[in-house]
């Protein structure tokens, strides 16, 4: 039976989307724009909202957090984070004169990928199907009339994924089957640091905002921060054995993926001010 899986990097446009999808196929952007959402917005800026092409206002997302009887903070958190992520990666990419996208695949999309394909992989270095584990972290699913295209986007998103890890050793695939190596990922490269360099800040904000705007609810995230004076010959011991703690409590807590196991993404930093 195949686990479903909670959606990664679920953003604010993918929120609008499928409310309108929701309540029916009549219900075209106009339509939707016109009667569900009061006229609030233009029916062209709405489409560019769902394509990621613009972002929607904050009352506007407050207006569908209405609509879908949510909290409206839980839907301001990704647009906050969505809105943080592109300046970033706009500020990154301006440093470093990286490419807009990796072959068609954003930089945040190929990190959560590449944490999703790791995780799925069984503990114990067991053989898995080839086909099943690309499932694991593909994309969900098509839109519309795009069908076609996104299906396409989505094989080469699992395709590079795999090539990555054989190249880094995480993974071996034989006749249709592949199993878990390595569990650490190195990036190498300024596109894949790119995208490593997202996924880092994908989770600090993630995490700052579940800590401050949704501190009340049960999100799962934890957040703490230590300050220490620390001999400058004594850092290199410090980052060794901090190291060494925490991929053994992964080693200690991972799980194979299940219904009943949460996908958990770590991000540690230590760094002298």
């Amino acid at each position: 039976m195949r686990v479903k899986r909670e959606r990664s990097l679920r953003q604010i446009k993918d929120v609008f989307y499928e409310t309108r999808v929701l309540m029916g196929r009549e219900y075209t952007v106009r339509r939707f724009a016109r009667e569900v959402l009061g006229g609030a917005i233009d029916p062209v800026m709405l489409s560019y909202i769902e394509n990621g092409k613009r972002f929607p206002s904050e009352s506007l997302v407050r207006r569908l957090a209405a609509i879908r009887n949510e909290d409206p903070h839980a839907l301001l958190t990704l647009l906050w984070r969505d809105r943080m992520l592109h300046a970033f990666g706009k500020e990154l990419r301006r440093v470093l004169a990286a490419p807009r996208a990796v072959e068609g695949i954003t930089d945040a999309e190929l990190a959560v990928r590449m944490s999703q394909a790791m995780a799925a992989l069984p503990d114990d270095g067991s053989w898995i199907s080839l086909r099943e584990w690309r499932r694991s972290f593909e994309g969900e699913g098509t839109r519309g009339n795009r069908s076609k295209h996104r299906g396409e986007k989505h094989s080469s998103v699992g395709e590079q994924v795999e090539a990555l890890l054989r190249d880094r050793g995480i993974v071996e695939v034989q006749r249709g089957r592949v199993r878990r190596r390595e569990r650490h990922y190195v990036a190498q490269g300024r596109d894949e640091k790119v995208a490593l360099a997202m996924e880092f800040c994908a989770l600090f904000v993630k995490a700052l905002l579940d800590k401050i705007a949704l501190e009340e609810a049960n999100t799962g995230t934890y957040l703490r921060n230590h300050f220490l004076h620390i001999e400058a010959e004594q850092l290199p011991e410090f980052r060794r054995r901090l190291d060494t703690f925490l991929r053994e409590l992964a080693q200690e807590f991972a799980a194979d993926q299940s219904a009943t196991t949460r996908f958990l993404n770590v991000l540690v930093a230590a760094t002298t001010m």
